[in-house]
């Protein structure tokens, strides 16, 4: 997936308000340097934030630091149905004036959400009535509710808890591998994730040698390139194992895994569940 950079503006507020309704979540993956608090409404698929990727569902309620990579994408299977969101996008500047010293306390949310943060539980319920009232406010109220929003989020810190994993930065001066490399490996994985792929394939589609591809997938991506493959396969699964009653067998197969067992094996690594109980508690 194609990272785009995105530049957000907002020239007569001091932070972006958006309640949308569409038919899905469609958009290119991209970044910005505005921090981000994103909550899904109503819809489900395949969220995408760093080098995390997971199925999402009616709830998810998301903090984005500046320059993460993100976008949610919506299930096939749920195409043409309602999908709600609430964004609100807003630079570091706005958090960081020396004029405001109680703002100084939010130093540490803003470093943590550079991996991404997925909010749970009492921090969840405590910002959904603040986010539910937002659209009927004038302009002046809901910057009074993005800092209540963000004084709650100090309030949980436990109830935060972090999406992609930590990539170290690069050193000054340094340049990073050509980004057109990792978009077009990434793109050609989702594009051909029900077939074998292999590190040799992924070097020769960007002209490299095997093991130069395989140092800079890690360095790009923060993770490992069969890693990377089996999150995306067992995020899809889940995402499949959720919306339908195909069996497990076919589900894997689809998902580009050659055997049940090594099925059942990456994927309860990553959910603490086999498939088959992922999908009963699903359905519960």
């Amino acid at each position: 997936m194609r990272v785009k950079k995105e530049h957000v503006t907002h020239a007569h507020q001091s932070f972006r308000f958006m309640r949308l309704t569409l038919g899905a979540f469609q958009a290119q993956h991209h970044s910005h340097r505005q921090m981000e608090l994103t909550w899904i409404e109503q819809g489900t698929g395949l969220r995408f934030v760093g080098n995390d990727v997971a199925p999402f569902e009616s709830g998810d309620l998301v903090l984005l630091g500046p320059d993460v990579p993100h976008t949610w994408v919506s299930a096939a299977e749920r195409a043409g149905e309602p999908h709600q969101v609430t964004v609100l996008q807003f630079a570091p500047e706005l958090i960081e004036q020396t004029g405001l010293p109680e703002l100084a306390a939010l130093g540490p949310l803003v470093a943590r959400a550079a991996q991404g943060l997925r909010i749970e539980g009492a921090a969840r319920d405590a910002l959904v009535p603040v986010l539910r009232r937002m659209p009927q406010h004038s302009d002046l109220l809901r910057l009074a509710d993005l800092f209540t929003v963000l004084g709650l989020l100090l309030q949980h810190p436990h109830c935060l808890v972090p999406i992609a994993a930590a990539v170290a930065p690069r050193a000054a001066g340094s340049r990073s591998a050509e980004p057109g490399r990792v978009d077009r490996v990434i793109d050609w994985i989702h594009r051909h994730l029900d077939q074998p792929l292999t590190v040799d394939d992924a070097a020769a589609l960007v002209h490299v040698t095997p093991a130069a591809f395989s140092r800079f997938f890690r360095r790009e991506v923060g993770k490992g390139f069969t890693a990377y493959i089996n999150d995306v396969r067992c995020s899809e699964a889940g995402l499949r194992l959720r919306l339908s009653e195909r069996p497990v067998a076919l589900i894997a197969r689809e998902c580009g895994f050659d055997t049940l067992s090594h099925f059942n094996r990456q994927f309860r690594q990553r959910t603490g569940q086999t498939p088959r109980d992922f999908r009963r508690a699903a359905a519960g």
